[in-house]
């Protein structure tokens, strides 16, 4: 199709004004590009719109939202991922020996021929954007499928091409390349573009599973069969990168990286690697490159942020945090920090691991490897005159007694504890070997926490692109802060039990988890059933 046919189909329709279209054929003209791509990128044409034109020139089927189309796994299997993603289309259905594909590009001649000369199949096209082609394309073979393809036939790039020398790798450089470098590099990238906080790499029989945790629920990605094969160099290239020993594959490995994109943006990656039965498994948590350091945004409700304020305010005494493992414990620990981060007051943080560097707070990493564990460097910490104190954990009962002590001697101190609600804190404490006296005198508020998803702005909840058709979209904490006043020291020291101290503490205006995760479902930013996931039928 000529550029000046394209424009005047475009003119008719209205998709251009006429100045518009004089001056694209002249600038079209001038660089020989083609008349749809040049609208398209200078955002003078939607895509759709172009495409619509397109269709009706090539007499073509459009379908701007290819879910309205099913996809055969025929289709899919009869069409390997390389060829895919070298021409940019999906395979729609197989018929005898008529292949239909979805494409972008009405103008991709070759396509017909090549997949003819290939696989021996007659093609019948219709068309759909580049962004619906591209999402199932992902959602049929996954991101990874075509280099997986590449790296059986060049068995050259399983281990050829690694290279230690540089310490921050740029994971998105080289896309060409047949390697397990490339291959890593293209899991680790896709996940950071999909907003991911673990990448699970698993092996199984006879299969190896991706997933990612997005929103805090795990979600599989499309791996193809032959991945299981190559696998042991994927958990190979993820080691070399964090310096971990590649021989050895009895033992669990911990370890850390640095990853660049494109765009300049640095990444942390913690790894651990964990010997499995039928092989190594490996989880990387991606920390984001910047921490939300402003408690103003971290989600709590206006009358509960000026109670966490008033007790930052505290000379000293203890400041705990409860939830388990994801519940955003770190984030608020840090914004609180961030609050109390001032040049006339040392702030001393001993954590396993450091997770995000943060200037004018001395962190100090544990390693009881070497005999550094937290009751250790909590020692030495009360000698360098510090002010505040962030214990990571608490994990036993000497790092226990060391904090209660640090607070009862005119420290602020900040840790985090696994229990499941603010009550519970006391009870483990005290399990722990802490006299209830003891921690009646320095525990000041206990915080229970939990994240929970909301609902997609673009959708609300129904599914949609901008939320990969789940409904949910980013997430806020829902928590209960229990101060331990008067009534309830006298409580702990009488050694009542949690649900009598929990049952207190409501009494004095304490919300629940759940009544407090009820409060965004009548907000409509969450459904009943997502806080239900989270957090225990009262």
């Amino acid at each position: 199709m000529s550029n000046k046919l394209l424009g005047e189909m475009l003119l008719k329709k209205k998709c251009i004004s006429e100045g518009q279209l004089s001056q694209a054929l002249k600038d079209c003209n001038q660089n020989e590009a083609m008349l749809g791509k040049y609208l398209v990128d200078k955002g003078l044409v939607k895509e759709e719109d172009l495409l619509g034109v397109l269709s009706e020139q090539f007499n073509l089927s459009f379908y701007p939202r290819l879910k309205e189309i099913k996809v055969s796994s025929e289709a899919v299997k009869a069409v390997p991922a390389k060829l895919v993603q070298h021409h940019g289309f999906i395979p729609i259905s197989l018929e005898g020996q008529v292949l239909t594909v979805a494409v972008f590009n009405p103008m991709d001649f070759w396509l017909a021929e090549n997949i003819k000369l290939n696989l021996g199949f007659q093609v019948r096209r219709v068309l759909s954007t580049r962004h619906e082609v591209e999402k199932a394309i992902q959602k049929y073979y996954g991101a990874v499928a075509g280099t997986v393809d590449k790296l059986m036939e060049d068995k050259s790039g399983l281990g050829a091409r690694i290279d230690k020398r540089e310490s921050v790798e740029d994971i998105e450089k080289s896309s060409d390349e047949v390697s397990v470098i490339n291959l890593v590099n293209q899991i680790i990238s896709e996940a950071i573009k999909m907003n991911a906080t673990d990448i699970h790499v698993e092996i199984y029989a006879d299969r190896v599973v991706l997933r990612y945790r997005i929103d805090g629920v795990l979600r599989e990605m499309k791996m193809p069969q032959d991945a299981y094969y190559i696998e042991p160099a994927i958990v190979s290239r993820i080691k070399i990168m964090c310096h971990l020993d590649v021989v050895e594959h009895r033992v669990p490995q911990d370890g850390r990286a640095k990853v660049r994109l494109t765009s300049g943006q640095e990444v942390d990656l913690r790894v651990s690697v964990l010997p499995g039965y039928f092989g190594e498994n490996v989880v990387i948590r991606i920390l984001p490159s910047g921490i939300l350091l402003d408690l103003d945004k971290i989600g709590f409700f206006p009358d509960d942020l000026k109670k966490i304020e008033m007790l930052l305010q505290k000379p000293h005494g203890i400041i705990l945090i409860t939830g388990p493992t994801g519940s955003g414990k770190t984030t608020t620990l840090y914004a609180s920090l961030s609050r109390l981060n001032r040049k006339e007051v040392k702030i001393i943080s001993i954590e396993d691991p450091v997770e995000y560097a943060v200037e004018g707070i001395t962190q100090i990493h544990v390693n009881p490897k070497v005999g550094l564990t937290f009751a250790d460097a909590l020692r030495s910490v009360l000698r360098h005159d510090p002010d505040i104190m962030m214990i990571g954990e608490i994990r036993d009962s000497e790092t226990a007694d060391l904090a209660i002590r640090s607070a009862l001697t005119g420290h602020l101190v900040f840790s985090t504890l696994h229990t499941n609600d603010s009550a519970s804190g006391i009870a483990r404490l005290v399990d722990m070997g802490i006299e209830p006296y003891l921690l009646a005198s320095s525990v000041e508020v206990i915080i229970a926490q939990r994240l929970v998803r909301l609902l997609c702005s673009s959708c609300s909840g129904k599914g949609c692109e901008a939320c990969s058709e789940t409904g949910f979209k980013g997430r806020r904490p829902i928590y209960e802060i229990m101060i331990i006043d008067d009534d309830i020291r006298n409580m702990i020291i009488s050694r009542k039990s949690s649900q009598e101290i929990k049952a207190k503490a409501r009494e004095k205006g304490m919300h629940t988890l759940m009544e407090n995760g009820m409060l965004l479902v009548e907000q409509g930013l969450t459904t009943r059933e997502e806080i239900l996931r989270v957090v225990e039928l009262e």
